[in-house]
């Protein structure tokens, strides 16, 4: 888990632990949170590899509710919409860039930002041919 702010003091912490070492402010509910987070993130992970897209898709809709800026949720949202019916794949590339503002450093999510736009690009050049 990354570095989190206590929500009562503000001091940065190193991990979420049941009690703030600066203000001893109770962090257990904070725990509880996170936990709720990760077990809706594991479903939906298990969801996509089932290809349950949109099952999968509200679960990631809690996770993210409840840790907005969590970048693999962001990530494996984005790789759902490009899957399911209906090509949402402008949301898909906005959910990349959106990881990637997070996550500069990631070259995962750099990656498929790249591959997004070269798939975007491939439908589109088909078609001008086929006018030609």
């Amino acid at each position: 888990m990354a570095v989190i702010d206590c929500p009562l003091c503000g001091r940065a912490l190193a991990a979420l632990v049941p009690e703030c070492p600066v203000c001893r402010g109770d962090l257990r509910p904070l725990a509880q949170v996170a936990a709720l987070a990760d077990e809706y993130f594991n479903q939906a992970v298990a969801l996509a590899r089932a290809q349950r897209w949109q099952s999968a898709a509200e679960h990631l809709a809690v996770t993210r509710a409840l840790r907005p800026n969590d970048v693999d949720a962001i990530v494996l949202l984005a790789k759902i919409r490009y899957r399911q019916r209906g090509g949402q794949r402008a949301e898909a590339t906005g959910l990349l860039r959106r990881a990637l503002e997070l996550a500069p450093d990631r070259e995962d999510v750099r990656s498929a930002l790249e591959q997004s736009a070269r798939t975007r690009r491939q439908p589109r050049q088909a078609r001008q041919r086929r006018r030609r």
